[in-house]
């Protein structure tokens, strides 16, 4: 089902994304935070994280602009997010390997715009498949639970918190970003850790062993870098994760890496549910054509 397959990979593209620290009540959508004077950087994780999640606290919203790659397959496109819980609300445009994928999440439900390979496939005249993260159907409730926590590990707390928890900072200068003075951080991330927080209690025991085998003596560091503002905003991520994906013997050949920039912090953002007569129950959808 390569729909389905693709619409995961945008659902794991957002989980990366670092968006919305929020600006000061008086801030403007423009404001990067240049006027104020930059502090000097953080030695430790925990420093930095917790000065960054103070403007979490307030309104959050941003937009992010996504250019992953991922051996042959890329990743891009534009994602404009509103965080706060329940509430949190999300319109994704992106490109996966050459074709178009459209999400939108709005009042705990998502929803993926079907392509017309999808959709016949299906057999099914709906524009988009709705999945309900909060859904008691087996089915779409597998898929609502892990796109829930790709939700929630959008959220700038969670993720600067994927920092604190997962993460050490290597070194750090004070530079520029588009004429932006910027604390720029070089973070290194220890993967098995972050497998760890993923998952949880929810990988099986047999299965933990066999992560734990496959993952033993194997280099789990992710190199990663951030330049934040003098607001502690977040203007730049990268991660490289190519050494961590072929010493975790993954098949696929070339570069793992992922670049996000953000911008107009505070921004509203208006996404609303598609038209009612253009959507259908995505789970349905698959058991109706045997999958």
């Amino acid at each position: 089902m390569r729909a389905t397959l693709k619409f995961a990979a945008v659902a794991a593209a957002l989980t990366l994304v670092v968006t919305g620290c929020g600006t000061r009540p008086d801030a403007t959508a423009e404001n990067k935070g240049g006027e104020l004077a930059l502090a000097n950087p953080f030695t430790d994780a925990f420093g930095l994280v917790e000065a960054a999640k103070q403007g979490t606290r307030k309104a959050k919203s941003s937009t992010t602009i996504v250019d992953s790659m991922l051996g042959t397959k890329a990743v891009t496109g534009t994602v404009k997010a509103f965080y706060d819980g329940p509430a949190s609300r999300l319109e994704a445009n992106m490109t996966v390997d050459g074709e178009t994928v459209g999400m939108r999440l709005v009042d705990q439900t998502v929803f993926v715009k079907l392509p017309a390979e999808e959709k016949a496939r299906l057999k099914t005249d709906k524009v988009w498949g709705k999945i309900p993260l909060n859904s008691e159907d087996p089915q779409a409730k597998a898929v609502g639970k892990a796109m829930l926590r790709s939700f929630e590990m959008s959220d700038p707390a969670k993720q600067l918190e994927l920092v604190e928890k997962t993460g050490r900072v290597v070194r750090s200068e004070q530079t520029q970003l588009d004429g932006v003075p910027v604390n720029h951080y070089f973070v290194e991330f220890d993967a098995k850790k972050q497998i760890d927080l993923f998952l949880g209690e929810d990988l099986p025991a047999d299965q933990r062993a066999e992560v734990e085998k496959r993952f033993a003596g194997k280099d789990l560091r992710i190199p990663a870098e951030l330049w934040l503002n003098a607001e502690q905003l977040p203007l730049k991520m990268t991660m490289d994760m190519t050494s961590f994906m072929q010493s975790a013997g993954g098949s696929q050949t070339g570069e793992a890496k992922s670049t996000y920039t953000y911008s107009d912090w505070g921004t509203p953002v208006d996404v609303t549910a598609p038209p009612a007569a253009e959507v259908g129950d995505y789970a349905a959808m698959i058991r109706q054509a045997g999958g």
